[in-house]
């Protein structure tokens, strides 16, 4: 399997732990020093970005399309679309983002280093919110 297929399968992977709410798995798939930043700015560490599953996050639908993986040696770049149906602290939080998950060969095996989101994504004929007229 090419260095390509396995870090579209980690990514696989990845997408499956968040659908399953499977927050051990994550001890696998990310590397010790890994960085996830919502897409509202927050940053989480590898155990806090498990403990979500630990707490009242649940996904009903979870998604990772089209994922478009540039390797550079040992690092790898995924550009994707992440799409979730997600109910949080008693709220539904269904939307698209645009992902970028880095991922790290370590040994033999690829591990998550970083995820970064943003959006959600919007209609492109839309003006962005900043420049929408206030009710």
């Amino acid at each position: 399997m090419s260095s390509q297929e396995q870090v579209l399968d980690l990514v696989g992977l990845w997408a499956q732990a968040e659908l399953n709410g499977d927050a051990d798995a994550f001890g696998d798939l990310l590397s010790d020093d890994f960085a996830g930043i919502g897409p509202v700015g927050f940053k989480l560490d590898k155990e806090q970005w498990a403990g979500r599953h630990r707490g009242d996050l649940k996904n009903h639908h979870f998604a990772i399309l089209d994922p478009q993986a540039r390797l550079h040696g040992d690092t790898a770049i995924v550009s994707a679309v992440q799409e979730q149906r997600t109910s949080v602290r008693g709220r539904e939080s269904n939307h698209s983002f645009r992902v970028t998950l880095v991922a790290v060969r370590q040994g033999e095996r690829w591990r998550i280093a970083n995820i970064q989101l943003s959006g959600p994504l919007q209609d492109p004929s839309e003006p962005p919110p900043f420049a929408r007229e206030r009710a």
